[in-house]
């Protein structure tokens, strides 16, 4: 998977945007309300280890959702010394197994075993903005945890975490809401879509909630896929972004008026959005973006038409995908790529 996303990137220097998810095996409801702060946390120290920066994020009670912003790894890492990857496990100095080898280096150098410190250095290389290594560490050590905690064994997650390339560029466009933007309002809105709250802000194991309870990091995620100049407040950021995530014509039922009438705004069923869809008919983007579609979470890439022609045109992946225009209002300068039925394989990761 790393060739692939290798291939379709070029050599080019840029920061990638993936949108990545994973799930519990058997879709069993392992996270409660510790479990989701554990996983935070490591996923907080592992960002600070790799380099990556994270814009998005919902942990749910049998899967998580990151949409992560990975640096080109050359250049992040041009002028880099062997010192410099060493000093870099002092971030997960905590953890046993790296307080070890913090103690080898020491041991290696005072037995003249310098070469031993340079292999060590060059796995640490290797680990540093690469969403393969993050995800991987990720899982593994919250896994440690939850196993030992909860007294089990085996695997925890269903299978390898998918992942989808998303054009980095934020904001709207002449053609409507960007992939950024469109994944990142997404990601925030599952807790809506699952029916656990009816306002994300209440849901503190999201971006958008984090970012309304003061939260820096989520601040400037939010920034970032809402292409928001770096002066810009968060009273206008953040006004902004609800406005999106609360757009006119969802459906919502429940309350009661003054009269005594059941409070109710029409609007359609998850199972009516995509009937509409399919049949290539507009919806209007609070619809969208509440519907559970595999536009945001299966295939290769979502982005524009030439973020996706610039790098899927004579690649293997390119010619083995399919490209599709994304429906629904706002969203019609928007394309997804994924493989066809006859040549499908796992999504990046």
């Amino acid at each position: 998977m790393r060739r692939l996303r290798s291939d379709l990137l070029g050599d080019s220097p840029q920061n990638n945007c993936y949108h990545a998810i994973s799930r519990v095996v058997n879709r069993e409801l392992v996270f409660g309300d510790v479990e989701k702060e554990r996983f935070l946390k490591i996923v907080r120290k592992q960002l600070e280890f790799s380099g990556l920066e994270l814009l998005s994020w919902c942990v749910m009670g049998n899967h998580f959702h990151l949409l992560l912003r990975v640096p080109d790894k050359e250049t992040a890492l041009a002028g880099w010394t062997e010192e410099d990857f060493i000093a870099r496990l002092g971030v997960l100095s905590e953890e046993k197994y790296t307080n070890q080898l913090l103690g080898n280096v020491k041991m290696w150098r005072g037995n003249g075993c310098e070469h031993l410190v340079t292999e060590l250095a060059g796995r640490v290389r290797n680990r540093l903005f690469d969403l393969s290594s993050f995800m991987k560490e990720v899982k593994q050590k919250f896994s440690a945890w939850f196993n030992l905690t909860h007294g089990r064994t085996g695997t925890l997650w269903e299978d390898r975490f998918r992942s989808v390339l998303v054009e980095g560029t934020g904001g709207y466009s002449a053609d409507g809401l960007s992939g950024l933007l469109a994944v990142a309002a997404y990601i925030d809105l599952n807790p809506v879509r699952a029916g656990i709250v009816e306002d994300p802000k209440h849901y503190r194991w999201c971006s958008y909630a984090a970012a309304v309870a003061g939260n820096l990091a989520a601040r400037q995620g939010i920034g970032v896929c809402f292409g928001a100049a770096k002066k810009a407040t968060w009273r206008s950021v953040g006004a902004g972004y609800r406005k999106l995530l609360f757009g006119a014509g969802a459906e919502e039922i429940g309350g009661v008026t003054p009269d005594g009438k059941t409070r109710s705004r029409p609007g359609f069923t998850q199972k009516e959005i995509e009937a509409v869809w399919k049949a290539g008919g507009k919806l209007t983007l609070a619809q969208v973006l509440r519907c559970r579609v595999t536009y945001f979470t299966e295939g290769i890439a979502l982005g524009g038409r030439g973020f996706l022609s610039s790098w899927g045109e004579g690649t293997e992946e390119g010619r083995r995908g399919t490209a599709k225009s994304v429906g629904g209002a706002e969203l019609g300068g928007l394309m997804f790529l994924g493989f066809r039925k006859e040549n499908a394989i796992q999504a990046p990761g």
